[in-house]
């Protein structure tokens, strides 16, 4: 066990049997993740349950899966797998369905996993002891209906362990009746449900670890105003005090020479986009937080392998290259580890094309194997921010925003003032409120119908298009960019770097007046091409050139986030021949020029 001291309400929650079954009410700052982490460590060491089918961790979003990886390993217990619950539902409908469904949508696959587990149970919960779910409280829905269900088929000696906080309840707006939810479970119906199974205890962290200023630890206070009948003023009246910074533009230069991680904080994923353009045109490097379902691997992964002059590496070989810091920051070790996490634990080395394969379902991966936010400056909607802290929180308001397709439409005063406090207890020290760009034009669409729904600026108007969301899954995967591949990966792996500008011009070869596809370019080099999904969504809402008399729009604004490996099918040249290269990572709003850029 670590030397870390707990107080007396978290060795509560930790000091547990595998059986015991618990709910933890744990409030932000109190030692959540420090819980979960030691939770698990005396589980395995005191109470000899193996790590690998004897626990199982699920935690709510990537984020919180990262975080309680990370404790784990500080405090050397593991491997605990650590997964989201959708990935989860991904494994249970791999071992139990017929076929898999890969044209349903996360709920629908969500449902059906639920489906499965009730009619079938699942063989790798007979030899689990103990369940932990992080973040509870954010489990509404088909979600919900998993939860139980997969609760309910624990055998009768098997415990658990659910966390969370109702002040932090953030995702009701998921069962609005517009939204048309496949289930209407609350979190509150699944706590009071699994407090009906039977001899669930519940418990309460009284702890505070996080806020260190005066404004920051205020904000934890006001945690039961949130939970009461008036639960909006006493949150919003402290909002009205938080020291205003103008824009976050005249604010860039100053949040430049702050200490620590800053996070700016927006509604919806569209207004996130904006500020960091608006950000970065100031010259602050920054990043977008991704989705959970958005994975990018980890750019040391093609760096180590991808030319490896044979199919397999051992991890002689591994340490070998440790020196030429490919690896930093990680341990070879860890690599190892992550490796064999993929391609299973027999032989003295790794196959590359094997580990290629793996990299590819729809698995579980441990942290090490996904590419992190490394900026100190991070762009995220309050949602995407759920169980990170951050030693400076700038909250974007955006007085003007019109009525928008996104989350923030029409929530209830309990749901805003939720979200309020979310978003402001996620602060260390520093809180200031600024005002984000112009959102007026920014809408949403759902091409063909489908999610997630895709930002642009414009009007109601097809012609009305001014600029398109850019996502990280939006760039061409098959085989490895460029001209000549082999010397793009060499540019790649030597001149990119993130905040790099990429000048996007149409491929006049791969387009049509039907669909269009763009090179992203840096240096004359070719980093990346537009896929075929995005052309798509790109006409779904300009329609296509066919008797226009201009041509596709001119884009700009794409800037490089992060250089990551793509997993792909060996390739025939030299560049990818193990099925790993190096690609750029680019999101963001790109702006439209309507100047008929070709007659294309």
């Amino acid at each position: 066990m670590t030397d870390v001291v707990l107080d007396d309400s978290q060795l509560a929650a930790v000091e547990v049997e595998p059986s015991a079954r618990q709910i933890v009410i744990a409030g932000p700052g109190s030692g959540k993740t420090e819980v979960v982490s030691h939770l698990i460590e005396r589980l395995i060491d005191v109470e000899g349950v193996d790590p690998v089918d004897g626990i199982m961790v699920i935690s709510f979003s990537n984020a919180a899966v990262f975080a309680a990886d990370a404790r784990l390993r500080a405090n050397d217990t593991g491997p605990a797998a650590v997964q989201t619950m959708d990935s989860l539902a991904s494994e249970i409908i791999g071992d139990l369905a017929d076929d898999d469904p890969s044209d349903f949508g996360f709920d629908k696959r969500v449902q059906m996993a639920t489906r499965l587990l009730s009619n079938h149970g699942w063989d790798r919960l007979e030899g689990l002891k103990h369940l932990v779910v992080d973040e509870v409280q954010d489990v509404v829905g088909v979600r919900a209906d998993f939860l139980l269900a997969l609760t309910r088929s624990l055998c009768e000696d098997a415990g658990f362990s659910m966390l969370g906080d109702p002040a932090q309840g953030i995702y009701d707006w998921q069962l609005r009746v517009d939204m048309k939810p496949l289930s209407l479970t609350t979190s509150l119906d699944l706590l009071a449900k699994l407090q009906r199974l039977g001899d669930v205890e519940v418990k309460h962290l009284t702890g505070q670890y996080r806020a260190l200023s005066r404004d920051a630890k205020r904000v934890i206070e006001l945690r039961d105003s949130v939970l009461g009948p008036d639960s909006g003023s006493m949150i919003e009246e402290f909002f009205a005090g938080v020291v205003a910074g103008s824009t976050v533009t005249d604010l860039a230069s100053n949040a430049a020479k702050w200490r620590g991680t800053t996070v700016f904080l927006t509604a919806n994923n569209g207004q996130a986009l904006l500020t960091a353009g608006s950000l970065a045109d100031a010259g602050l490097g920054v990043e977008v937080r991704r989705s959970a379902q958005q994975r990018v691997l980890a750019g040391w992964i093609a760096r180590l392998l991808a030319d490896s002059p044979t199919a397999g590496i051992t991890r002689d070989e591994i340490e070998e290259r440790a020196n030429q810091g490919i690896l930093h920051p990680h341990t070879p070790a860890e690599i190892w580890r992550a490796l064999r996490s993929v391609t299973g634990g027999q032989g003295r080395e790794v196959n590359i094309p094997n580990l290629a394969r793996g990299l590819l379902r729809a698995r579980p991966l441990l942290p090490d194997l996904i590419e992190p936010i490394q900026s100190p400056f991070i762009v995220s909607t309050v949602h995407r921010a759920k169980g990170l802290e951050f030693d400076n929180v700038v909250y974007v308001d955006f007085p003007d925003k019109p009525r928008l397709d996104g989350i923030d439409d029409a929530l209830d005063d309990g749901e805003a003032a939720r979200r309020l406090f979310v978003a402001l207890s996620r602060a260390r020290r520093l809180l200031i409120r600024a005002d984000g760009p112009d959102d007026r034009q920014l809408r949403s669409i759902a091409p063909h119908g489908g999610t997630p729904r895709r930002w642009y600026l414009g009007g109601f108007k097809k012609w009305m298009t001014f600029g398109f969301e850019l996502r990280v899954d939006d760039l061409d995967r098959a085989s490895p960019p460029g001209l000549d591949p082999a010397a793009t990966q060499q540019h790649i792996a030597s001149n990119l770097k993130p905040g790099d500008p990429l000048q996007i011009d149409l491929n006049l070869d791969k387009s049509t007046l039907r669909l269009p596809v763009w090179d992203l370019v840096h240096q004359n080099h070719v980093v990346g091409t537009t896929s075929e999904a995005f052309g798509e969504s790109v006409v779904s809402r300009i329609g296509t050139r066919e008797g226009k008399s201009s041509g596709w729009p001119r884009l700009n604004g794409a800037r490089v986030e992060s250089i990551a490996t793509i997993s792909g099918p060996p390739q025939q040249g030299t560049a990818g021949r193990r099925g790993l290269w190096l690609a750029p990572v680019c999101a963001g709003m790109l702006r439209f020029e309507w100047n008929g850029e070709s007659d294309v």
